[in-house]
């Protein structure tokens, strides 16, 4: 069913819908107040009020976060490196038979 057959069958009237514009009568409230109070601000209205991208992770965060998980691995790839030549050489390399 086509947009305007659906009006017509509902009663409604069409609306224009424009981008940045508000329509003289503030959607059906007595003031701009009322209307933001109830309604909040039009998609367009939000995308004029947001603040710049907020600046990226400081370079010594990504620095410290980087060297832990390095550290973790590095420490668990040790850890199972002794671990796997304990188990398949045992006390062998010690020198003791």
């Amino acid at each position: 069913m086509k947009e305007e057959e659906c009006e017509k069958t509902n009663g409604l009237e069409p609306v224009g819908h424009r981008w940045g514009s508000q329509p003289e009568d503030q959607f059906g409230y007595t003031s701009e107040e009322e209307r933001r109070k109830s309604r909040g601000l039009e998609d367009w209205e939000l995308v004029e009020r947001m603040s710049e991208p907020q600046p990226g992770v400081f370079a010594w965060l990504r620095t410290v976060v980087g060297s832990v998980i390095v550290g973790i691995v590095v420490f668990a790839l040790t850890a199972y490196g002794i671990y796997y030549i304990i188990s398949h050489y045992g006390l062998t390399l010690l020198g003791d038979h």
